[in-house]
This record gives structure tokens, sequence and C-alpha cells, in this order.
């Protein structure tokens, strides 16, 4: 089955997709590929087209699935306002349900990642392998604001804390998004963000006392059962090396690979896509 730039209903509202590959290879003998599903991160804020251009470099492997979570890009907002990262892992397994989407591949980045670990401790046996990456199971907001103060000064730092920390209104994002962002990566992308903005799920996520603010599930993470691939870099400074070093210390170690990526930040495709797609690669085929 290829399918293109549809939407489709699971639980009572519409999840837009794109695909990018084909799930049945047709040279030679018919070869079933398997299925990689990305979830975004920064709920609101993001959506499936953080993850274009780069991931059509897996379409020769894979069938890659462009997912925008609920309330996010192009799909419904919930119906009742209510977002969690529990809604959004089992609207996963919906997803998959709805397209006969058996034992995917899940990459989850940042917020995504958060998703995506949940979805591996709500449903261990759906997912045939995750990817955690640039993600965290709490937010240590120190940890993040002493990493802003090493890599853009004080006025990061200030900026960090004010939007994580003591305000966390849209005045002090927006700061954020001046001042911090430009830190998120080693290298300038070389594509445009094209995200659509959606209001009702940033403020759920994003707000003091929010989802990211309050989550923690690092006791959770050893019912995970599929193998897990974290990736990481070690100049991220909104989801620190250290936070993907505390997933991997709290899972089942013959479960789990870590590949720090030095000299890279959220998202280590972005700044090291050479690297970061062959980690993927092998992982992903292997």
């Amino acid at each position: 089955m290829t399918l293109r730039h549809m939407r489709v209903m699971v639980n009572g509202r519409r999840l837009f997709f794109d695909v990018e590959g084909v799930g049945l290879d047709g040279r030679g003998e018919l070869d079933e590929r398997p299925t990689l599903v990305l979830l975004h991160g920064s709920p609101g804020n993001s959506d499936h087209t953080v993850f274009k251009p780069y991931f059509h470099r897996l379409a020769d492997i894979a069938q890659v699935v462009y997912l925008d979570l609920l309330g996010c890009g192009r799909s419904d907002e919930s119906n009742d306002g209510h977002y969690s990262l529990d809604r959004w892992a089992d609207d996963l397994v919906g997803f998959c349900d709805a397209l006969d989407i058996d034992q995917p591949i899940v990459l989850g980045n940042s917020a995504g990642g958060m998703v995506a670990a949940t979805y591996g401790i709500r449903h261990p046996e759906h997912p045939a392998k995750l990817i955690l990456s640039s993600t965290q199971a709490r937010l240590d907001p120190v940890r993040c604001i002493e990493v802003f103060d090493r890599l853009g000064g004080a006025e990061a730092a200030e900026a960090a804390k004010e939007a994580l920390v003591e305000s966390g209104n849209g005045a002090a994002f927006a700061r954020y998004a001046e001042v911090c962002m430009p830190h998120y990566h080693t290298t300038t992308p070389t594509t445009p963000r094209n995200t659509t903005f959606r209001l009702g799920a940033a403020k759920v996520f994003h707000q003091l006392g929010g989802i990211w603010h309050t989550m923690d599930f690092t006791a959770e993470l050893d019912q995970i059962r599929c193998p897990t691939l974290v990736i990481a870099g070690t100049e991220d400074p909104v989801t620190p090396i250290d936070d993907s070093r505390d997933i991997v210390a709290a899972m089942h170690q013959d479960l789990v690979r870590f590949e720090a990526f030095d000299d890279a930040g959220h998202g280590v495709w972005i700044d090291k896509p050479e690297r970061a797609f062959d980690v993927l690669r092998d992982f992903i085929l292997n």
C-alpha cells in the first residue's frame, strides 16, 4: 500500500499524514519494507514538515510516514481541549490500526520522543523498534539553562529562565524563540520552517504546569520491550545530552543503543546528516 497526503479518522478526529516510499518493493521478489513513523516535537509550534526533506534519504529502505499529532499541523483539534502524552500515544496505535500498519518503527524527536517513549511504555508489544531523538523523560530547567548559558551567554540563560521557570507566557516564549532557539543547532538549517501554529496544543504542552513541566516517566522506561535507539547531540540546550543518558540508564540495557553526536544540537541529522543517517539506516535494517 502506498499512500500520500491524506487524513484518516482516529478516535473520532482526523489526523493528517504524508508518505514517502513504498511498503512493497516489486523489483525482483516482492519484499515488504518496514514502516517508519515520524513524530514531530513542540506540539502546536511544529508539525511533520520539520522532517522534510531530510528523511527522504530513508525512503529506499522503508515506507516513511509523516504524521501530524492531534491538535498540530493539519490534523484536527482535540474535541474536548484535552491533550496528553497518553492520548497522543494511544492515537498512534489507532492510526496504525486504521492504516493496517503492523509493527512500525517509530521515531520521535524532542516532544515526539516523549510521545514515542510513552507509546512504548503503554503498548510494549506494538512497535518493532523505537528511536528516541533529542528528547527527555522529564524536564530539568536548570540543566537547560546551564547549557544555554554556555552556548549563548547570560542573555540566552535569562531568556530560558523566564520561559521555562518564571512566567512561561507568550511574551516569554517569543523572547525565547528570538534569543534561545538560534542555539538549537551548531549549523544553519538548510530548509526554512514551514510549520502551522496551533494555539490549543501549544498552550497545553508549553505553559507552566503543562505537559512538558509536569511529566516524568523515568521510572516507567523499563516497561519498553523493543530495541530502542537513543540519539542526542552534545550541544543540545533544550534537551541536553544528559537527559538522553538518563533515559538510557533507566532502560533494559540489552534493548537500548546510545549514539552521542559531538558538535551537534537538537535533531542530530541537521548538524551531522551523514553520520546520523548512517546510524538510522543501520538500526532500521539490522
